[in-house]
């Protein structure tokens, strides 16, 4: 298989793995705004702790 034949494999498989997870997130909906809300307060609490006198 020539390069162009392995580029064309690799963005076919990225684009299936990238169809599965829409698929995931259409089926679960809910699960966005919680992966949204969970990683917004972890920045939170970081830049919290971060800022502490020491």
């Amino acid at each position: 298989m020539s390069v162009a034949g392995w580029r064309l494999a690799h963005v076919k498989r990225s684009l299936r793995v990238r169809a599965a997870v829409v698929g995931l997130l259409e089926e679960l909906p809910f699960i966005c705004p919680v992966v949204v809300a969970v990683g917004s307060t972890v920045m939170i609490v970081i830049k919290l702790c971060k800022d502490l006198p020491q």
